[in-house]
């Protein structure tokens, strides 16, 4: 099924222009965005390999939709903007693993009626940036109710303190939740300050990019 199809579909439930708009450009770019722009870098494998996981994409993504049309019916204006956003973030993604979260996105957004339409906005600008190494670092570590970069590591007594070494990776995963509002500052303490701690939108944004949980089983 091509994601101009998905256009089509979503523009019937919903019946609104802008997605009508914003998907078919999906559909003309068949989820190559610079390759359309310079149609040198269409000759590329990368470029099949992106076009290829873009498709992969909608068809999940439709299929999701299909089955929840009475929620995109109801859905809030704060529910459709980051859906719309979220969709889009996938022609800038080359990492499958970025787009397994945007899927999970567009899904789990469907649950959240509640939220409200400043969150929508934040979530949307966070979906589009976060690396997938940064959703995983959020997603393992999110119990910690500290982050510290200082090696060798300091000992807290009052919080569970996260140690990350400033020469690793997860150091620069760290740098990249700070520039996104994710991890900030936290109060200085008497063991001394350098802590950081996970902004409250990071909770919300965790049930946005969770995995679907398994059906239970009956004994």
């Amino acid at each position: 099924m091509s994601s101009l199809t998905l256009a089509t579909k979503i523009e019937k439930v919903t019946g609104h222009i802008g997605t009508e708009s914003a998907l078919t450009l999906v559909g003309a770019l068949s989820g190559m965005p610079l390759a359309a722009l310079l149609p040198v870098l269409a000759k590329s494998l990368a470029s099949e390999r992106q076009k290829q996981r873009i498709e992969n994409a909608f068809v999940q993504i439709d299929a999701t939709l299909r089955q929840h049309s009475a929620a995109i019916q109801d859905m809030t204006d704060a529910q459709y903007k980051l859906i719309n956003e979220t969709i889009l973030a996938l022609l800038h993604t080359t990492s499958a693993e970025k787009i397994e979260y945007l899927r999970r996105a567009v899904s789990n957004c469907l649950s959240l009626t509640e939220i409200m339409p400043q969150e929508a906005i934040v979530l949307s600008r966070i979906v589009r940036d976060i690396s997938a190494e940064e959703a995983d670092f959020l997603v393992i570590n999110f119990a910690f109710e500290r982050v510290q970069t200082m090696w060798p590591a300091v000992q807290h007594d009052d919080f569970r303190v996260l140690c990350v070494d400033p020469s690793s990776t997860d150091a620069l995963v760290v740098t990249g939740l700070v520039s996104l509002g994710l991890l900030a500052l936290a109060e200085a303490t008497f063991d001394g300050p350098g802590l950081l701690q996970f902004s409250p939108i990071v909770a919300k944004l965790l049930v946005l990019l969770e995995a679907p949980r398994a059906p239970s089983q009956s004994p």
